[in-house]
């Protein structure tokens, strides 16, 4: 009895079908596979930014800042320190009319005029145009601390107005007492009823101030 065999051309075809199904098969799975990768790293990313950026930003906003962010400005006088030896204090000392008067706060200066930044979020409760240092903001914030900007040139806020850390108040201006610069600040903290050195607070958590 003969043997039946299946004609070369029907062979052929279940081969090439075979390898078309094979291939196929391979190219689906390879889509799940790199779909679920995607997702996978997506919210692996995800879930790393989450929890590492939030708690940084957090962590800048609880500082108290520098009222500006231009790096052309620097001190022209230092915040007067009686703790300080008397060469120092003899440079913290403003004149006017005759008098020296201890400065309260930390006078800078730049070749150009540059934004005026808050310190701290609060709540401006005082602008005003002051004859000897020139336009004055007042924010008062939280642990007691109240910041003042004075010899600005102009301002951007209002009495009740709430700021950011950061946030642009106001452009740096003159003043009367002290004119060695176009493009001065004034900057004042008050905590507890006291001026205290603003440059000793900068960078500080606001609840570690001492």
């Amino acid at each position: 009895m003969k043997k039946r065999r299946l004609k070369s051309w029907v062979v052929t075809s279940l081969f090439v079908l075979l390898i078309a199904g094979l291939v196929g098969i391979t190219i689906g799975v390879s889509k799940s596979i790199i779909k679920s990768m995607n997702v996978d790293n997506n919210s692996y990313v995800l879930r790393d930014i989450a929890n590492y950026y939030l708690p940084v930003n957090s962590e800048i906003e609880n500082l108290i800042k520098h009222p500006f962010s231009d790096e052309s400005v620097s001190i022209h006088i230092n915040f007067y320190d009686k703790a300080s030896d008397e060469e120092q204090k003899q440079k913290s000392l403003i004149k006017y009319e005759r008098t020296y008067l201890p400065n309260t706060g930390v006078l800078y200066g730049s070749e150009k005029s540059f934004d005026v930044l808050a310190v701290f979020e609060g709540e401006v409760i005082n602008v005003s145009d002051d004859e000897m240092f020139g336009k004055t903001i007042e924010i008062k914030h939280k642990n007691n601390l109240t910041s003042k900007y004075s010899s600005l040139s102009s301002t951007n806020v209002n009495v009740g107005d709430m700021v950011q850390t950061g946030e642009v108040i106001g452009k740096s201006g003159n003043n009367k007492i002290v004119s060695v610069s176009q493009n001065m600040l004034l900057c004042e903290l008050i905590y507890n009823g006291e001026y205290v050195n603003p440059e000793k607070y900068f960078n500080t958590k606001i609840e570690e101030m001492n």
